[in-house]
Formats: C-alpha cells, structure tokens, sequence
C-alpha cells in the first residue's frame, strides 16, 4: 500500500468557487491547490490520505491544521492527499522520476495507526505470514481493477480495532495452533483486553479449529473489535456500544490469499455455519456501478441516519475500501 510516491498530475480543472485554487487530478484522488500551479502531466509528490506527515519544512504548513492527512472540503468541493513539488520536498536533484516510485521512507511519511489500548499484552508478530489488514482504497486502482458490472457484496466498514484470530494444522492435519492477534502483533495466551474478551464471549477459537480440522484447512479470521475503550471518536457510532466483534474476511492459510465472494471459505459463508458475528452487509449480489462507489464515497453521509466510516465492496478477486469523506474530515 503506497503512502507517499512519484506521480503525474492527471487532470486540472479550476474549483468552481474559488478564483484562486484549482482541482488536480492523481490517480484517482482529487486534491485542490493553488491556481496555475500544476499542469497535467507533471510529475509531483503525492501523499496518501491517512498518513502521518514528518517534521519537515515543507510539512509545517498541513500540520498547522492537523498532523494525519484526510479528507477536507474547501468551498464546496472535496480534497484528498496533498500534491507537493518534487523540488519542495527534496533538496538537490531526484534521480527517480518513474511514476509509481514509493518515498515515504525518503520523506518520513508514515502511516498512521489509530491508538491501541494500553493493556495488550503481545507476545510477538503476526504468525505464520499472516499479514496485517490494509485494504486498498479504490483510488488507488487502476480502472482496469475495479470489475465495474460485477455482483459485489457490499458491507459497512466498522471503525474499531484489527482483530485476527487463526487455527494452523500441523502437517499431519490432527494438531492444531491457535492465537488472537491485533493489526500488527499476537497476543499471550494468557492476554485479557477487549481483543480476547470478544473471542471468548464468542468461543470463536473453539469454532474455528473444529471447523478447520473437520475442513482439513489452516484458517485466520479477521475483524473488528468495538465498543467502549477502542476508538473513542466521538462520531464513531461503535464508540458507545458494548463490546463485540464483527468479522469482514477469511484469510486462507495454506493457499496465503483471502477467500473472496464465491469462494468456498467466504467469511459469509464460514461465519453463518459457525454462528459468528460478521460486519453489517449493506447490498448483497449488487451490480458494481461507478455510482455505487459514489454513493458511499460523498452521495451520503449517514445509513439509517448514523454516521459511517466507509464501505468495503467485496467481489470474486478480491475487495476495495470506499472511505466516506464527509466521515473521514471530521476524524
């Protein structure tokens, strides 16, 4: 997932309520800056939205205002990233010039996790090269990625913290391994906070190593821990809800790649024959539109007239993030 990279200014169009400013066109994000400032087809610096940005000079004036990027809405229209000078972020001369180029470690961008709670007790990294949840945000596609006319499956995103819990069988198929995890480390077994609390209420790692033995398959299932005490924002409509889990995805252990709709270890499918929780599906075997994707992105800003993170549209090769702007301004 890129955070900060070399890019070429794809379209400029001047706002249409402000002489001064322009809308540029990256990938498939829309950024405001100044009028006249890019033409298409320079090259320039963009940096992604929820990164952090570094204490540099060219940083100072974007970190006046907040410290993570996100989304803003400048007269009536909606910005996303920041579009920088390759000469005003680096000094001397850049010999990297090919579109696609990721420097965020040559910047000091990085990306921003939200805060965990204080009493995870780890024991180390994510096992058996389960990797973290980082869904790619649909901008980031090219068009040719998005199955546009595709059945999808569309689920609300929940705005919580990553929670994974796994079964490993050994290479006879009887024994198994099982943990709890966090976005980026295990936990102890003997690790109590609102991560294992929320499996063992569920009993979800009994579940799962029945159901991977019975299966003969290496399994982890990913969600989202919320409630009290994790992401305590207030637009957040978990926030002050008991705690639970809801689950978004299964990833596969043996062939190391996600079950995607269709799949035979669909987390539907897998999370309806185990009774678990799973993530609220909003459109199920909707066809994939630009205007669905719209929809989600700015044409609403609540369901069910409460606040939403975003959406996840999940179909046959894989799944895209829509993060909704109106949400992620007010973080």
């Amino acid at each position: 997932m890129k955070l900060a990279s070399i890019e070429s200014i794809v379209s400029v169009v001047k706002h249409p309520n402000a002489d001064s400013l322009d809308i540029v066109q990256v990938l498939g994000y829309k950024a405001i800056v100044r009028r006249d400032q890019y033409k298409v087809g320079d090259k320039i610096v963009f940096i992604q939205p929820d990164t952090v940005l570094p204490d540099a000079p060219w940083a100072a004036m974007y970190k006046a205002k907040s410290n993570r990027v996100k989304a803003i809405k400048l007269r009536g229209s909606w910005s996303m990233g920041i579009v920088e000078s390759i000469l005003n972020v680096f000094t001397g001369v850049v010999e990297f010039m090919v579109d696609g180029t990721e420097v965020s470690h040559l910047i000091g961008v990085t990306k921003y996790e939200p805060p965990a709670p204080a009493d995870n007790s780890a024991k180390g990294l994510l096992p058996y090269g389960i990797p973290k949840t980082d869904q790619e945000r649909y901008q980031n596609l090219k068009e040719e990625e998005i199955p546009y006319g595709e059945l999808v499956d569309v689920t609300l995103k929940v705005d919580g913290q990553s929670l994974t819990a796994y079964c490993k069988r050994n290479e006879q198929g009887i024994n198994v391994s099982t943990g709890i995890c966090g976005r980026t480390l295990e936990f102890k077994d003997d690790a109590s906070n609102n991560y294992t609390r929320a499996v063992e209420k569920l009993q979800l790692v009994d579940k799962l190593a029945a159901y991977c033995i019975d299966n003969n398959v290496s399994l982890a299932l990913r969600g989202e821990s919320y409630g009290k005490g994790i992401q305590a924002f207030k637009e957040n409509p978990h926030a002050s809800l008991e705690n639970g889990l809801a689950l978004f995805s299964v990833f596969d252990m043996d062939r190391m790649q996600y079950a995607n709709k269709g799949d035979r270890f669909y987390f539907v499918d897998v999370c309806a024959e185990l009774g678990l929780p799973t993530v609220t599906i909003l459109e199920k075997d909707v066809v994939l539109t630009k205007e669905l994707i719209e929809k989600y992105d700015t044409g609403i800003d609540k369901i069910n007239g409460i606040p939403f993170e975003g959406v996840v549209i999940n179909h046959s090769k894989g799944s895209f993030k829509v993060i909704n702007k109106d949400y992620d301004s007010k973080k």
